[in-house]
């Protein structure tokens, strides 16, 4: 009678222990972050003297960590003649400044940023082709990058 006893409790604590643990896993994060980019885009052009935003939703499939934004100068705009003394990039792009976000513990976040960079497009700065590239983390160091060339002129 004791040994169909302890059988059984033995069996039932396995039985609590698989549900209880659950075997739900989806095994290793392998999959990096994503980012939708609203503002800014590739089709407007970004007025010196203005500020660049941003506007853009960030997923992971289970964890956001981290994204890093830089900005480097690409070529001259096409068509615009260069005004004496505008010689050099806008200066992110100049001094490789970067705009880091920290995402706390979620799946998902939007982002609004009214001024990249912590300055406006100065009005002296060299108008043309600029890249702009996300490097984004997540939290098991699954990195993603993302590049977009917004233009900066008028």
């Amino acid at each position: 009678m004791i040994k169909k006893i302890t059988k059984t409790l033995a069996l039932s604590f396995l039985l609590i222990g698989v549900f209880a643990c659950g075997s739900d896993s989806e095994g290793p994060d392998t999959e990096g972050p994503s980012v939708d980019i609203t503002t800014p885009n590739e089709t407007d052009t970004y007025k010196r003297g203005t500020a660049l935003p941003l506007n853009a939703k960030f997923t992971d499939n289970k964890e956001l960590a981290k994204c890093i934004i830089s900005i480097s100068y690409v070529t001259p705009a096409s068509s615009a003649a260069q005004l004496k003394g505008i010689g050099t990039p806008w200066t992110p792009a100049e001094n490789g400044d970067t705009e880091v976000i920290n995402f706390t513990e979620k799946k998902e976040q939007t982002v609004t940023i009214s001024m990249l960079f912590g300055q406006e497009i100065e009005a002296a700065c060299l108008s043309g082709d600029y890249k702009l590239k996300f490097e984004m983390t997540d939290a098991e160091g699954n990195a993603t990058t993302e590049e977009i060339t917004i233009k900066i002129g008028g």
